[in-house]
């Protein structure tokens, strides 16, 4: 009977120290991102500021304003030309279809202070220009190579477009 009472003790011990019988295991998973160097990040940032600034292009062309996004990826004196010509437009009375626009960044250059960049780009794109409502002429198409002068926001690891020079 000593004997049964053990077995019985023991089962029960066994029996409630498992609780329902699963067990529960703890997983860490990790994910690891491939570090990207500094340089790297920093000429991806120009790349994702022209192509932006080539958005903002089409969008004031088709436009005749400046969106509120506009200076996330421009500033300065390439700000200011766009808001005059879009004004100028504006005044003329003159809209801009634009029919197919792609960029081609050709080169980037970063400073060795890593503040400014600048870049060889070439914008293509085919258009359609009305004025009063008409259309004026056929469809044209652009080929415009630009040399682009990049400045860095802050301390972030991003840029703007700052000065453009047709070449």
């Amino acid at each position: 009977m000593r004997r049964a009472l053990v077995t019985l003790a023991f089962c029960t011990l066994i029996a409630g120290c498992g609780g329902s019988g699963t067990t529960r295991t703890t997983e860490r998973t990790t994910t690891s991102t491939p570090k990207v160097s500094p340089t790297a990040a920093l000429e991806n940032a120009a790349h994702s500021a022209l192509e932006q600034n080539h958005t903002l292009s089409d969008y004031v062309l088709a436009h005749n304003s400046l969106p509120s996004w506009a200076s996330q990826s421009t500033s300065g004196p390439a700000f200011a030309a766009l808001r005059n010509a879009a004004a100028q437009r504006r005044s003329g009375k003159v809209r801009v279809r634009v029919l197919t626009s792609a960029v081609e960044i050709r080169s980037v250059q970063l400073d060795p202070s890593y503040l400014t960049a600048s870049a060889s780009v070439v914008e293509r794109s085919r258009v359609r220009v009305y004025q009063h409502g008409r259309p004026v002429g056929g469809v044209r198409t652009l080929n415009e190579p630009a040399r682009v002068e990049l400045h860095r926001v802050g301390d972030k690891t991003a840029f703007v477009v700052w000065k453009l020079a047709p070449v």
